[in-house]
């Protein structure tokens, strides 16, 4: 297994000014807010950041040149509403469904469909 270094975020940032990052890193938040600037930096060099980090200040983002969210976005999957820090997913796991792409949105009420199909599939073998 390959070496992974744990870095902390503000070091990972200038690391990736110089670039001198590489995809081994591991990020030390420190359970800091981090501001929308360097979250976008560091998703563009492909780390992610948790939301519950993220700093937002309306007043600082420049949105003129964001396309409208379609009803065609939310039914392609390209829009996910689903906040993943709601969800206790390690680390390990959020890394692979953003790897792999699996849209929680689409895979979520299949899986509560299927369990409560179940359920009611066991309920009535019981009463028989």
């Amino acid at each position: 297994m390959d070496p992974v270094n744990k870095v902390y975020w503000k070091d990972l940032i200038e690391m990736i000014k110089q670039n001198k990052a590489h995809n081994k890193t591991e990020i030390d938040f420190k359970n800091e807010k981090i501001g929308f600037k360097d979250v976008a930096l560091l998703n563009r060099n492909g780390f992610r950041v948790p939301e519950n980090l993220i700093e937002y200040n309306d007043a600082e983002i420049n949105f003129s040149d964001d396309p409208d969210i379609t009803d065609e976005d939310i039914k392609s999957g390209k829009i996910q509403w689903i906040n993943t820090t709601e969800f206790p997913i390690d680390e390990e796991i959020r890394i692979w469904l953003l790897k792999e792409n699996i849209k929680l949105n689409e895979l979520i009420p299949q899986l509560i469909k299927n369990f409560y199909q179940t359920v009611k599939s066991i309920q009535k073998n019981a009463a028989v």
